[in-house]
């Protein structure tokens, strides 16, 4: 199963910041620093905090850190090199989601089925973060 071809990867958070990483990535050097793409987004500014905010340009901030996790487990042209802070926040954000669904504003792009297993989805790439 790929998360990049399940909602992680297909969302339109997903493709924004793909756009944005392809602008900025060095093709002589494809590592990314989780820490700077944070940085560029706004998601520094959160603290962690991704349940109810948009970030402009983006979309929703939980959907942003999910569709970057997913690249960072299953990005074959791209390497991620993720600090422990932004690892930190990354884990909990999915663990949170997978917890609590409906406290994200996510939550109301999904019907309950799909809500729920997005939801699983999210516990098990937070898993492969490991």
């Amino acid at each position: 199963m790929s998360y990049l071809d399940s909602y992680f990867g297909t969302s339109a958070e997903a493709m924004a910041l793909i756009a944005h990483l392809e602008a900025t990535v060095d093709s002589g050097n494809p590592a990314i620093e989780v820490r700077q793409v944070f940085s560029d987004l706004g998601l520094d500014r959160l603290s962690g905090n991704y349940t109810d905010t948009r970030i402009e340009g983006f979309g929703d901030a939980f959907m942003l850190v999910a569709a970057l996790a997913a690249l960072i487990v299953e990005s074959e042209r791209l390497t991620f090199h993720v600090d422990s802070k932004e690892n930190t926040q990354i884990n909990t954000a999915l663990k949170y989601f997978a917890l609590s669904p409906e406290d994200h504003a996510a939550a109301n792009r999904f019907d309950e089925d799909d809500l729920s297993e997005f939801a699983d989805l999210s516990e098990q790439l937070r898993g492969r973060l490991d």
